[in-house]
């Protein structure tokens, strides 16, 4: 098993045989018939000036970001979007996320470097202090979030918009559900996808009543899902990364349990999505899978339990 670092990315899928775990088609899956540049280049951003803390601080007005917010490009927009919804991006996730359409990868690079470094001189966005991978690591490590400026170019709502130093656990968390997202876009190039649809939070969450009346809220890391030929694919999506105690982790799945009896998801969609846990710890994937085994509260069949270096071509083999 390979190293893994929240916001390099999770290993591409690799050829495999046939899985000997098949998608149940009451939990998770639903049929078919049922489913409802130009840009010029740049130095690294390492030695753009507008990447130094004192432009990182500049205050944008209305009238300016009006301005700004006329004249963006459409990419633009996007890679501030695509920040918004995960907090926090590396260069190298967020050219995966928008910069595909290149001949190379270091047109890509270099695109989404001279890109990222226009949005920071605009003080759209901030870098943090610290990076993924360390200092080798290069430009792409370098971790992005919205500026005030940019968070309400997005939202115009008005509202204060503050930007802090995250935990590095929160961090890591966020990277590497990025990571995850990232991973179920690469599923486009199978075939059998027509298309993936995404949700992050707060718009994967559930919202459903608990047995006693009570309003409770379902709150997965993500929400996917994936058209192919012949079915609509629905997982939830939870990435651990050993930071949780195991009871808190099978405390979760209860959550699932009682949600799926609600029966919100087959109402609307006749299937139970699958919820999908990724670990990155392959020893700690055990003991959760042994522990949802013994649980008399808990259906096995309801999980699929991957590590980060595994996801990819075990997503692939239940999609066949």
């Amino acid at each position: 098993m390979t190293s893994y670092t929240p916001g390099q990315g999770i290993p591409p899928a690799i050829p495999s045989g046939s899985s000997d775990i098949a998608s149940s088609m009451q939990v998770g899956r639903e049929s078919a018939r049922d489913r409802g540049t130009n840009t010029p280049s740049t130095r690294s951003t390492e030695s753009t000036r507008g990447l130094q803390p004192g432009n990182q601080r500049r205050r944008v007005d209305r009238d300016e970001l009006s301005r700004i917010n006329e004249a963006m490009p459409e990419r633009d927009r996007e890679v501030l979007r695509h920040i918004d919804e995960h907090r926090y991006l590396t260069t190298h996730q967020i050219q995966s996320f928008a910069f595909t359409a290149h001949g190379s990868a270091e047109s890509a690079a270099r695109t989404a470097r001279y890109v990222l470094a226009r949005l920071d001189r605009l003080a759209l966005i901030r870098s943090l202090p610290r990076r993924v991978g360390g200092v080798r690591a290069g430009s792409a490590a370098r971790i992005w979030q919205l500026a005030p400026a940019g968070a309400r170019l997005l939202r115009d709502e008005g509202q204060t918009y503050r930007t802090h130093e995250p935990s590095l656990r929160f961090l890591q968390h966020c990277l590497a559900v990025a990571d995850v997202h990232l991973g179920l876009r690469q599923l486009t190039s199978l075939e059998s996808v027509e298309a993936i649809d995404v949700a992050t939070e707060p718009h994967s969450w559930r919202r459903y009543t608990g047995p006693g009346g009570e309003r409770r809220l379902l709150q997965p890391d993500l929400a996917s899902i994936i058209r192919t030929r012949d079915f609509v694919d629905r997982w939830f999506l939870e990435v651990d990364l050993g930071t949780e105690s195991l009871p808190t982790v099978l405390k979760k799945c209860g959550q699932y349990e009682t949600y799926r009896s609600s029966g919100i998801e087959q109402d609307t969609h006749h299937a139970f999505p699958l919820v999908v846990w990724i670990f990155t710890n392959p020893t700690r994937a055990e003991k959760v899978k042994s522990s949802i085994l013994r649980s008399p509260r808990l259906t096995p069949e309801l999980y699929r339990l991957e590590t980060m270096d595994g996801f990819a071509t075990r997503a692939q083999e239940w999609l066949q």
